[in-house]
């Protein structure tokens, strides 16, 4: 789980089904390069700002804030304040289909490319309430509290994403290269090991490439192919740092012709070879 010393308390739930967590400060010594899990997970933050990048998107994470990570987001970590300090709550994906109801499919598609939602202080009193009584209930782990506990994050979704709904009207609607690039973005994480190119990217899109990487240039600051390289590097990092793959089946899961072909991909970006990076990173590594 977690083993940084900026992790004030963590509560997990049913083999990690559900985890609400407690995190301080990341000093330089404990700060993650990333953060990424293969669940769902909601960020308060509390106290402090947090500034980093969400699926290759600039953003500013200021207190009295939600951010919403789907199962499929990348947060990347750049700085934060002395006095940041943020509340997590992560939910499996077989949590999410229980839930996915309460998740109407517009705020699913604006939550993608715009996933940090400001709140009140009235709202982020109700809850953090929300998550102290489904936290007592899951240290408890008694067996017939499992409906009541669903049943509490269900009327917490409920509640987030109502306000977030409401706030719609006020916010300024998705423009078409918004939505164009968080489908491009949302590809890129789920095929990038297969397709390292925007042709295939513009096909599924039914777009042409020239008017894609026009859209993601003006949209995230950077061109389609360098969005591509770094889901790859993203996807290569977690690879070396959690799991027991030789560089050469790495290299071969990630499509690259050979591992001579991935060691040199993988310098460039990183001024590294693969294995001086699982080496000398794989202490520091935190994964939700």
């Amino acid at each position: 789980m977690y083993t940084s010393p900026s992790v004030i308390k963590c509560t997990s739930w049913r083999n990690d089904l559900i985890r609400i967590a407690e995190i301080g400060d990341f000093t330089n010594a404990d700060k993650p390069e990333y953060f990424h899990t293969n669940d769902y997970a909601i960020l308060f933050i509390t106290k402090g700002t947090l500034y980093g990048r969400i699926n290759q998107i600039d953003a500013v994470m200021t207190s009295l804030s939600a951010v919403y990570i789907f199962n499929d987001h990348v947060l990347h970590y750049h700085s934060n304040t002395p006095d940041f300090k943020m509340r997590i709550l992560a939910y499996s994906p077989t949590i999410a289909e229980e839930l996915a109801h309460h998740i109407p499919l517009d705020v699913l598609r604006y939550a993608y490319v715009r996933p940090v939602r400001t709140l009140n202080k009235h709202e982020m009193q109700i809850i953090m309430q929300y998550l102290d009584l489904i936290e007592e209930l899951m240290q408890n782990n008694i067996s017939t509290q499992q409906i009541t506990i669903i049943q509490l994050i269900c009327s917490l979704m409920s509640f987030l994403f109502n306000f977030y709904t409401n706030g719609l009207s006020l916010q300024k609607p998705l423009s078409r290269s918004e939505d164009i690039t968080g489908r491009f973005l949302s590809l890129v994480d789920n095929h990038c090991q297969e397709h390292h190119t925007i042709e295939w990217y513009a096909s599924e899109l039914c777009l042409l490439s020239k008017y894609i990487a026009n859209v993601i240039k003006q949209v995230t600051g950077r061109t389609a192919g360098d969005c591509i390289n770094e889901a790859l590097i993203r996807q290569a990092k977690s690879l070396l740092l959690t799991s027991f793959f030789s560089v050469q089946q790495i290299s071969d899961r990630l499509g690259f012709k050979n591992q001579s072909h991935f060691g040199t991909f993988f310098h460039r970006a990183t001024g590294m070879s693969p294995l001086a990076f699982r080496d000398a990173k794989s202490s520091c590594f935190l994964n939700l």
